[in-house]
């Protein structure tokens, strides 16, 4: 039996989450502040609203923005939670004059954006975690798709404090025996990580 949710009740729910998480973002640049968030099939009208709520900021959402946001992110600037939501559903943001507008993506995320976003620290402990959905969250982190070698598996502990997210992909490479690159084609980049071949005894 499926419960019903208020949008006001939800929208209340994702902002005592962040706020719980994250603290207040009143001070300096609210894209800036670090907060947790997991998401699971949201309406993206309530998240982005949530959002501005959050930053003090009016959300307009264009009614083209649709689909349904699922993401889990730890520590990570508003401005890269921002990207990761909107890279899930299609979508773009902009904030100016203390509005949120999040409108349909009509092109492909630049390429300096996501140098910035590969320079973000962030806080990374994982104890026995799935070495590919690791690995795909670095994706959501960058709000880029992935494409993952199926030679690559395992577990993984690891334990990283306000380490650039490049930093970060390079531990967890070096743990399991990757490597990693953004390629282009078409237009379109994709963290692309691949499995070191075995070195075999001679």
């Amino acid at each position: 039996m499926k419960r019903r949710v208020s949008k006001r009740s939800v929208a209340a729910g994702l902002l005592a989450g962040l706020l719980g998480a994250g603290a207040a973002l009143a001070a300096g640049n609210p894209l800036d502040e670090r907060v947790n968030l997991s998401l699971q099939d949201a309406a993206p009208a309530e998240t982005f609203q949530a959002f501005g709520q959050m930053m003090g900021v009016e959300a307009v959402v264009d009614p083209g923005v649709a689909g349904k946001v699922t993401v889990t992110l730890k520590n990570v600037r508003v401005r890269t939670l921002l990207d990761a939501v909107c890279e899930s559903i299609g979508c773009r943001w902009d904030l100016q004059d203390k509005k949120l507008r999040v409108t349909p993506a009509t092109g492909d995320k630049p390429a300096a954006e996501t140098r910035q976003a590969l320079d973000t620290p962030i806080d990374l402990k994982v104890t026995d975690a799935d070495s590919r959905e690791l690995l795909k969250t670095f994706g959501e982190i960058l709000s880029l798709p992935v494409s993952l070698d199926p030679a690559i598996s395992g577990k993984l502990s690891l334990e990283l404090e306000k380490t650039p997210v490049r930093q970060a992909l390079d531990a967890v490479c070096l743990a399991l025996g990757c490597d990693w690159d953004l390629v282009e084609s078409g237009g379109k980049q994709t963290l692309k990580v691949t499995a070191r071949p075995k070195r075999t005894k001679g």
